[in-house]
């Protein structure tokens, strides 16, 4: 929905080459920085810009309007499409991201003892072991994640935005483009890329496909729900709270889950935690099914 006409609107392409300029996207960034000010006059705006040519200005000043700039009685503000140009520049998603070496996360690997470490290279982040195949997570992740904060920081700040990804898709909306998601649990494909290796060792995984763009999320089964309340409930009963958790301290994260079923899909994911054990049974839309604590297992369909 919109607030005007479709034939008031241009395709992507137009759109994408009005901001080949160095000018009308300083203009959009004074206009993201002035948001909390209230509209900007035309004077200001081009004082704050720069530009001393006014007519210039004004040319590009006419070229963002309607699309990206929004023109009121008071001066001129971000449309929301401009708005997202600006989040995208300041996140990095244009500027090649890396690390010059590898960030360690302070913990040991789960199988074997090693470093367990946070890579980044061509905007890809991998948390895994430097000394064996023991692996958390990769993902592609813009420089902004980790840009102005320390390195240090680098292996949570990558688990907690990656959370944020997952939970998105899992909500029903794409991180790239803000379409619909559906979930399907389907058998994990060795594709030869570099996110197979996370699944090589299960039989299923998780794809979040949206419906608009195609872009497909992938997730363990686990990770698929480690959200779910009853985890977060069987946490909480001994004292510890999941979500603070960073996953390489969660080791049943990277289990394979039993696959009970094919027609229909049902696949159990076990949660360890001390001597305790928590099962909960996913059906082929990742909707957890039933579940219960070491044998006292409940039907989730009829216990809601």
């Amino acid at each position: 929905m919109t607030d005007r006409d479709d034939a008031d609107w241009t395709g992507p392409g137009e759109a994408f080459a009005t901001l080949g300029n160095e000018t009308r996207v300083a203009i959009l960034r004074e206009l993201w920085a002035a948001a909390r000010e209230g509209p900007l006059p035309f004077s200001e705006l081009r004082e704050r810009v720069g530009t001393r040519d006014s007519g210039q200005f004004n040319y590009h000043l006419r070229k963002l309007c309607d699309r990206f700039v929004r023109k009121t009685d008071e001066g001129y503000t971000l449309r929301a499409a401009g708005g997202m140009v600006v989040a995208a520049v300041l996140a990095g998603q244009y500027e090649a991201g890396g690390f010059d070496e590898p960030v360690s996360t302070g913990d040991p690997c789960a199988d074997c003892g090693g470093d367990v470490a946070l890579t980044y290279e061509d905007e890809r982040a991998t948390i895994a072991c430097l000394d064996c195949d023991y692996a958390v997570a990769s993902a592609n992740v813009p420089p902004g994640v980790f840009e102005g904060r320390p390195r240090a920081d680098a292996p949570v700040l990558f688990d907690r935005w990656l959370r944020t990804l997952v939970a998105g898709v899992a909500g029903g909306f794409c991180m790239a483009c803000q379409g619909p998601t559906e979930a399907r649990v389907a058998p994990a494909v060795d594709d030869g890329s570099r996110a197979a290796k996370f699944a090589e060792a299960a039989d299923v995984h998780v794809e979040y496909e949206c419906q608009r763009c195609g872009e497909v999320v992938l997730a363990t089964v686990p990770e698929a729900v480690a959200r779910d309340p009853a985890v977060v409930a069987f946490y909480h009963d001994h004292g510890l709270d999941v979500a603070l958790l960073p996953s390489w301290q969660l080791p049943w994260l990277t289990v394979a889950p039993e696959v009970v079923s094919e027609d229909p899909m049902r696949v159990t994911v076990t949660v360890t935690l001390g001597d305790d054990t928590l099962s909960l049974t996913v059906d082929e839309g990742a909707d957890v099914v039933a579940g219960g604590v070491d044998g006292s297992a409940t039907d989730a369909a009829t216990t809601g």
